[in-house]
């Protein structure tokens, strides 16, 4: 913006202003030669609001409204104290008062030798000094024409106010917004043309003095979101800066800002290299002794400026956590999830709620297909560590030549084909939260040694490395093998079974799950019907009874198998008999032998199982069983007492 160019006061100028303020105060014209027209606009707005112009009554100083504002431009407040300071002392002459306002014309702060203050009486900090209080002024003006204006002598529209002239700057937010008004009043006499040019300078330097503390305020804000610590040092390891992040790693209650890094890590070979050699590196695995003990991290260096470093720290832990967590390993299972009535299935039940809240190794014994990994994952959840990783190895699915760096990782140069900055196992991956050690009966026997040390010192070495690391991890174990037997061939280490068979849960197969095969049939039913965007489809009761009967090897996840595949193949909304798969209808007659010596899915259990699946349904009342089933009441009677079945078992109480 190009700045207006004044002419010099003179005394026949302001003769001249004040002849014509005379005359407009009379109704007359004024002069444009001689009234800026910014002015006259001015005296107009006052002549319209019926303000005085011969006496000046000043306002009372609004505590509370100052109070208000204090807090609301705390920021301009503070960044302009000591510019204004400086400015009174910079112009040396007497009688000057620096005055800053907000929007509204309140004084927020006024700057001059004590001696000075009485000359501006309307500049005390409380009081205003809008156009609509006192007229026409240099900061009311301003804050209307938002730009830089002055107001000498006889321009003010108060007569009370002719000694003075002002020069007034605006004061912006880093936004481009109007938030203030900085104003230089003085006497006439003193007056100068470049005086609009200091007071324009000394607003511009508050407003960069703003974007400063906004600059600081927003970092300040930025290191505290980060999840990395992050440590500014000056020179020889002062403290220039520290997030929180970086103070509960070291186990700081608050930040120390002016200490010495020495103070808080030792004195040791990494912290010399970072302070004295200043060569940047980054994610180096370092374990410092802190307040708080052993502290794992990975360390970053950058150093800036001339001397300064800025460290950052990732807790080992939670980049453990983080690293697990995007390969998937995180319980979704609770046990919320796990469906049944079954007397077998409550009882495994119970033992796994009491196995959540205990940190001992829990081994899950049961048959492929029953569930054991989502017992895991509800144990899991329900305990303590529930925020922590689930880490889940296939014991039976690691090459028997990768166990040990799958399981215990390693360091660089550990093998041919080994990542240049080591690897973490899944132990580490674990560390905090719970590893699930599926199928552990696979395990080679040389991974069984080191897992056996692991479980006993909760200390977990890479391979080719010589440094262990302590971790903390619950284990959860599970096999569908006869471990005592594997002992016995020398397959298993029978000390470490023990040391896993500390809570054993015997997760039972869906074949002595009495009634659960049904409930969990309709639940999966419903499952895929919904995800094919198919009508809900039902099983007929001969199909129903021919699901109860067989044996289900697969146990529920053979079940949950065969469901997706009559859903996906059905063409109607029923599902018969026929409609089973081949290997259900083939054990109908083919099947292995049972308890009596007959098929386990002869016509005979088909028939019986058809006889309870409508009983079911009917709450035990015959006359609805014998209409349904197409046979009489006497037939009925005579095949419950073959088949030992008692009516009143499924008559409600």
């Amino acid at each position: 913006m190009e700045r207006p160019v004044y002419p010099p006061l003179s005394k026949e100028r302001m003769a001249k202003i004040t002849m014509q303020w005379r005359r407009f105060q009379a109704g007359g014209d004024v002069d444009p030669s001689t009234v800026r027209p910014m002015i006259q606009a001015s005296w107009k707005r006052c002549r319209q609001a019926r303000l005085p112009s011969d006496t000046l009554t000043l306002c009372p100083i609004d505590t509370p409204a100052l109070e208000l504002a204090a807090t609301r431009y705390r920021d301009l407040v503070e960044s302009a104290k000591h510019l204004m300071d400086k400015l009174v002392l910079s112009i040396h002459l007497s009688k000057s008062v620096v005055t800053l306002v907000d929007t509204a014309g309140l004084v927020l702060h006024a700057s001059a030798r004590s001696q000075d203050l009485e000359n501006v009486p309307y500049g005390v900090p409380g009081r205003r000094c809008d156009e609509a209080t006192i007229g026409t002024n240099g900061m009311g003006l301003c804050i209307i024409e938002k730009k830089p204006v002055h107001v000498i002598c006889s321009e003010h529209y108060n007569a009370s106010l002719h000694y003075l002239s002002c020069s007034a700057a605006p004061i912006r937010n880093v936004a481009g917004e109007l938030i203030g008004a900085l104003n230089l009043a003085i006497n006439t006499e003193g007056f100068h043309q470049h005086t609009m040019g200091l007071v324009e300078a000394a607003a511009h330097a508050i407003e960069e003095h703003l974007r400063l503390r906004s600059l600081v305020r927003n970092q300040k804000v930025i290191l505290e979101l980060l999840d990395d610590g992050v440590i500014v040092l000056g020179r020889d390891g002062g403290i220039a800066s520290i997030n929180r992040q970086a103070c509960d790693m070291l186990g700081l209650d608050a930040q120390p800002l002016g200490g010495n890094i020495r103070d808080y890590l030792p004195d040791g070979e990494v912290l010399r290299a970072v302070l004295a050699d200043r060569n940047p590196f980054y994610d180096r695995e370092v374990t410092f002794q802190s307040r708080e003990g052993r502290l794992a991290c990975a360390l970053s260096c950058a150093p800036f400026g001339d001397d300064g470093v800025i460290l950052t720290l990732r807790e080992a832990r939670r980049m453990r956590k983080y690293a697990a967590r995007v390969a998937g390993a995180k319980a979704v299972y609770t046990f919320e999830n796990i469906v049944g009535g079954a007397v077998a299935l409550r009882e495994a039940l119970r033992l796994a709620r009491a196995a959540s809240q205990s940190e001992a190794t829990t081994l899950l014994l049961g048959e492929s297909g029953t569930g054991k990994e989502l017992f895991a994952q509800a144990i899991h959840n329900a305990s303590n560590r529930r925020k922590g990783p689930f880490v889940v190895v296939n014991c039976g699915a690691l090459p028997r030549n990768l166990v040990q760096s799958e399981l215990f990782g390693y360091v660089a140069g550990a093998f041919s084909g080994a990542l240049k900055e080591g690897s973490p196992g899944k132990f580490e991956l674990a560390d905090g939260g719970t590893l699930f050690l599926d199928e552990i009966g696979e395990m080679p026997l040389e991974a069984q040694v080191s897992l056996l040390r692991l479980l006993q010192e909760s200390e977990v070495t890479r391979l080719g490395g010589k440094q262990a690391k302590r971790i903390d991890v619950r284990i959860i174990a599970a096999t569908n093998k006869d471990l005592p037997t594997a002992i016995r061939n020398n397959a298993f280490r029978g000390d470490l079974y023990y040391r896993l068979n500390v809570l054993t849960i015997h997760i039972p197969p869906l074949r002595r799950r009495e009634g659960d095969i049904q409930l969990l049939a309709r639940i999966f039913l419903e499952k895929f019907a919904t995800s094919l965007h198919k009508k809900q489809i039902r099983l007929s009761r001969e199909a129903m009874a021919a699901l109860e009967t067989y044996q289900w090897p697969g146990n529920v996840r053979e079940l949950e198998n065969c469901i997706e595949r009559l859903v996906n193949v059905s063409p109607g909304d029923s599902i018969d008999i026929t409609d089973l798969p081949q290997d259900i209808m083939a054990d109908m007659a083919r099947g292995p032998l049972g308890a009596a010596g007959e098929p386990a899915m002869s016509l005979k259990r088909i028939q019986k199982a058809l006889i309870l699946e409508t009983l079911r349904e009917t709450g035990g009342n015959f006359r609805r069983t014998s209409s349904i089933l197409n046979i009489s009441r006497t037939t009925l009677y005579a095949k419950l007492k073959q088949y030992g079945i008692t009516a009143d078992t499924f008559r409600a109480p």
